[in-house]
């Protein structure tokens, strides 16, 4: 065998899983995307769930946070996007990037999209919100977001460089951390334009106390019919939840430790999106919970209304 045909039978091997992979990633994107949604946990979508995990599986957290440091634009970062889990997690981004300016929203609804982790947008008919948006390129979002929350001071919970980019805009980022000039906490409540927000300060788990900001969000306070998102990040204890309205949607984390049942029950919300599954960061055998575990935290719930979405998922919400 001569040795330009040796290199071309060497490419050809490696080149064709990596295209395998893609048409593989883009057929269950597809599943996630358009032929399924999280409002019905059809077989065909607990299948592709079941085959992004092996994906997810095969990429450990000490990659995920190599590639996050990795400077963009070069030829590391690129080569890790090579990956079957990463391209899914770069056409996440790509989805909302085309979606959010695309998608008119109807009067007494709101689009709602998971980024990543706990990250979502959140668009009614006259803005548009982001929380806890962490993506190795979320600085591409900004020019889309009117303003942007924080729950709490972990990397898996926003981008520096999405918060800086939001602030060279002029645009708010509140937290309880960041000494920005939107700090906020307990008893703290800030107004943008027809949203209305109500702050509380709670507790991560028995040692970060104080740690978590909650977000009551009114979508339409001062002109339409309501529609209130409870974001709660990392917050462990039911009972520091505590609304002063009819929640419409509850945004908590499954798997920090919050009795979810009682949660439900007290807060007693009309949607579920349970949320901080895959988060790559954390390691396979420490909290990094499966496609499968989110199942069966959904379905101890025995109630309608429970949802796991996955990355790059919209919604069309309304009271």
């Amino acid at each position: 065998m001569n040795s330009k045909l040796h290199k071309l039978l060497l490419l050809v091997a490696l080149v064709l899983p990596v295209m395998a992979s893609a048409q593989t990633i883009e057929q269950m994107a597809d599943i996630f995307w358009n032929k399924t949604s999280c409002l019905e946990l059809t077989a065909e979508r607990r299948a592709a769930m079941n085959k992004m995990q092996t994906y997810a599986d095969g990429f450990t957290h000490t990659l995920f946070n190599e590639y996050m440091a990795t400077p963009a634009g070069t030829d590391k970062e690129r080569g890790i996007e090579q990956w079957g889990l990463m391209q899914y997690y770069n056409m996440a981004l790509d989805k909302l990037l085309a979606e959010i300016p695309a998608t008119k929203v109807r009067k007494g609804e709101v689009a709602v999209w998971q980024l990543y982790n706990m990250g979502y947008v959140v668009k009614t008919q006259t803005q548009c919100f982001g929380i806890d948006l962490y993506h190795k390129h979320a600085e591409r979002l900004a020019p889309m977001i009117d303003f942007m929350m924080i729950t709490h001071n972990h990397g898996d919970h926003y981008s520096k460089a999405l918060v800086a980019e939001l602030e060279r805009q002029g645009k708010a980022v509140y937290s309880n951390f960041l000494d920005n000039g939107h700090k906020v906490t307990t008893g703290d409540e800030f107004t943008v334009g027809n949203i209305s927000v109500k702050v509380t300060t709670v507790d991560h788990n028995k040692t970060l106390l104080n740690f978590v900001n909650t977000y009551e969000v009114n979508c339409y306070a001062s002109k339409g019919k309501p529609y209130v998102f409870f974001f709660t990040g990392d917050a462990h204890n039911y009972e520091q939840l505590n609304p002063s309205v009819k929640v419409d949607a509850f945004v908590p984390h499954l798997a920090v430790g919050l009795n979810m049942a009682e949660a439900v029950k007290k807060i007693n919300p009309t949607t579920v999106l349970m949320s901080h599954i895959l988060e790559l960061g954390h390691a396979i055998t420490k909290w990094r919970w499966s496609y499968e575990y989110g199942i069966n935290e959904c379905e101890k719930l025995q109630r309608e209304g429970v949802y796991l979405p996955v990355w790059g998922e919209k919604l069309v919400l309304k009271r």
